[in-house]
């Protein structure tokens, strides 16, 4: 009798902390690649299919939950996060992220910074 009380306290632990934590439907998801540049979702489903399936290589694409982006493909998503409910939009003007490692001084695109 205790041991079934233990399992139903702890499916509904479980179940509570699915609802809590698993459901950010109104959080941005992007599909980006190692370099955190946005990639078409279909990347990303496929990389899912892979791992569900007992793939444990590197895959090249994930989920970045939370970003900012320019919305085309190739642009980088700032300040997202891998892990749903921990990313954060960028702050500054119309979700335009500034600063921040890596980044460089001046508005050129693909220039190299530092120099």
């Amino acid at each position: 009798m205790k041991r079934t009380s233990h399992i139903t306290l702890g499916l509904l632990a479980g179940m509570a902390l699915a609802f809590t934590t698993g459901c950010h439907r109104n959080e941005r998801r992007d599909c980006v690649d190692d370099s955190s540049r946005l990639a078409g979702e279909q990347n990303c489903t496929n990389a899912e299919s892979l791992r569900h399936n007992g793939y444990v290589g590197p895959l090249g694409y994930h989920w970045a939950y939370g970003g900012s982006s320019g919305g085309h493909i190739g642009d980088v998503v700032v300040g997202g996060n891998p892990m749903p409910g921990m990313g954060h939009a960028a702050g500054g003007a119309g979700g335009v992220g500034r600063g921040g490692f890596g980044a460089t001084a001046g508005s050129g695109s693909g220039g190299s910074g530092g120099e």
